[in-house]
C-alpha cells in the first residue's frame, strides 16, 4: 500500500512538472506571436533589453552569441534553397560591380583571411580551379573583370606591377617566361595564328612552372636549365592539345599577362 502511495505521488509530480513546462512553452508561444503582432510591445522589449545589455555585460555577451547563433542557423537553412543561394551570388555580384567600398572592403577582408586562415585558402583554390575547369563562362568572366580592372583602377594596375615585378626576381618564373615567348613565336611562324600561339605558349610555361613545382614538392630539385630543355621539348608536340587553364589564376591569384614581342 506505501508503495503504491509513493507510486501515484512520483507520477503526479511527474505530471505536475509535465504540466509547468507545458505552461512556459505556451506562454513563450504566446509571447512571440505577440512580439510579432504589438509592436509597441515589440518596441518595450527591445528597450528593456538594450537597458539590461548596458548594465549587464555579461547577459549583453550571452545575447550577442545567441544572436550569431540564429543568425548563422537562419542561413544555414537558407542555403539549402538553390534559388536563395543564386539570388545571394547575383545581388553580390552587382554589388560588388557598382559599389567601389564594398569591393574593397571584400577584397581586403578576403586578403586578410586568405594569409590568417591556410585551410580557407586552400579551400578556395581548389574550388576556383574546378569551377575554371568546368565552368568556361565563368573563366572568361573572371578573365573580362580582370583586363577591365586593371584599365579602370590605377591603384589595382599598379599592384599588379609591383606582383610582376617581385615575379620577376624568381628564376623560376623568368625562365618560364622565356618559354613563353620562344613557343610563341615559333608556332606564330607556323601558324599565322596569334591565339594559337599564345594557348600553346600558355601550355608550354604551365608545364615548366608545375614541373618545378613537383620538383619542389618531393624534395628533388632538378636543374633548372635541364628542366626548362626538356619542356621546351615537349612543348613542340603540342597541336590539337586542349589548352589548360593558367594555374595562377586557378589558385585565385590573377597575373597580368605580358603581351608577346612580334618576332
Amino acid at each position: 500500500m506505501h508503495q503504491a502511495t509513493s507510486d501515484n505521488q512520483t507520477t503526479q509530480a511527474e505530471v505536475i512538472i509535465d504540466g509547468s513546462f507545458s505552461l512556459a512553452e505556451r506562454k513563450r508561444e504566446r509571447n512571440r506571436e505577440r512580439y510579432q503582432t504589438d509592436h509597441a510591445y515589440a518596441e518595450r522589449k527591445r528597450e528593456r533589453q538594450r537597458e539590461r545589455c548596458k548594465k549587464d555585460p555579461v547577459y549583453a555577451k550571452r545575447q550577442r552569441e545567441l544572436k550569431r547563433e540564429r543568425q548563422r542557423e537562419h542561413k544555414r537553412e537558407l542555403r539549402k534553397d538553390p534559388a536563395y543561394v543564386e539570388r545571394e551570388r547575383k545581388r553580390k555580384r552587382e554589388r560588388y560591380q557598382t559599389d567601389p567600398a564594398y569591393a574593397e572592403r571584400q577584397r581586403e577582408h578576403q586578403r586578410e583571411r586568405y594569409q590568417a586562415d591556410p585551410a580557407y585558402a586552400e579551400r578556395q583554390r581548389e574550388c576556383k580551379r574546378g569551377r575554371y575547369q568546368t565552368d568556361p563562362a565563368y573563366a572568361e568572366r573572371k578573365r573580362k573583370l580582370e583586363r577591365d580592372r586593371y584599365q579602370t583602377d590605377p591603384a589595382y594596375a599598379e599592384r599588379k606591377r609591383e606582383y610582376q615585378r617581385e615575379l620577376r626576381k624568381d628564376p623560376a618564373y623568368a625562365e618560364g617566361q622565356k618559354i613563353y615567348m620562344k613557343t610563341y613565336k615559333r608556332i606564330k611562324i607556323q601558324t599565322s595564328n596569334k591565339e594559337e600561339a599564345k594557348e600553346h605558349a600558355v601550355i608550354a610555361r604551365e608545364r615548366y612552372l608545375q614541373s618545378v613545382n613537383s620538383a619542389k614538392n618531393s624534395g628533388d630539385l632538378p636543374l633548372t636549365s635541364n628542366l626548362a630543355k626538356a619542356t621546351q621539348s615537349s612543348s613542340k608536340n603540342l597541336e590539337g592539345a586542349a589548352p589548360p587553364l593558367f594555374s595562377r589564376q586557378a589558385e585565385g591569384i590573377f597575373t597580368i599577362p605580358i603581351a608577346p614581342s612580334q618576332p
